[in-house]
């Protein structure tokens, strides 16, 4: 049988196998590179912001602080890369944050709640919040004591389809208490760092009090 008008016409129009192949390749490096795009311009914003708010009263001693602080977000990072195949929980997380206190105060900070996995950017915001917590009770607070503890308790709170992680950092036993003359950059972080969070901070004469509440997706 001898091919018709309407099959030459089909056989022009058909878009070979390899190249719808070929544009989703394309199409799915163009959102790869856009995702890295994303990523640099937010380390690099996150970084500007370390260089511009740490503060210390000598080069060295502004060194070591920020060398510290870029640490710290080097393991967050590492965190959250590895949470991609070995999803992390709120436990792990804490756990992961406060080893180096823990060595050596295990008595002296109580951990508990629920078993929560979180999702990248929330585990890596927690981090950051719960390092800056951590830090400022072994400069200034409960843990610069011999006689401090902290307690870290957190629950899933629901409201209808609504669900929210509920977090609470106590600190008693410690120094009193004075509500800092300036926001440093420490609270600022903690205030800011997780977007769409409500947070409280507590300056209490027998120890700081930090709640924060943020809506989660329990899926």
């Amino acid at each position: 049988m001898k091919p018709t008008i309407s099959d030459s016409f089909e056989s022009a129009t058909a878009i070979p196998a390899y190249e719808v192949a070929l544009s989703k390749r394309n199409a799915s490096l163009e959102l790869l590179a856009k995702e890295l795009q994303h990523r640099i311009r937010n380390l690099v914003t996150v970084v500007q912001c370390f260089v511009k708010n740490t503060e210390a009263s000598t080069a060295d001693d502004y060194r070591v602080a920020l060398m510290a602080r870029l640490v710290n977000l080097s393991d967050a990072y590492n965190l959250i890369e590895g949470a991609r195949e070995n999803r992390v929980s709120l436990a792990e997380l804490l756990e992961r944050t406060l080893k180096p206190h823990v060595t050596f105060l295990r008595d002296r900070i109580l951990v508990a709640g629920p078993d929560i996995v979180l999702e990248p950017r929330l585990a890596l915001s927690l981090h950051m919040i719960f390092h800056e917590l951590a830090t400022n009770a072994s400069k200034h607070g409960a843990l610069a004591s011999t006689s401090g503890a902290v307690e870290v308790l957190w629950d899933v709170r629901s409201d209808g389809g609504d669900h929210a992680l509920a977090v609470q950092w106590r600190e008693h036993g410690g120094p009193e208490v004075h509500k800092p003359r300036h926001e440093g950059f420490g609270l600022r972080l903690i205030s800011k760092v997780l977007s769409g969070a409500r947070v409280e901070m507590d300056f209490a004469p027998v120890g700081l009090l930090c709640r924060l509440r943020v809506e989660i997706d329990p899926s």
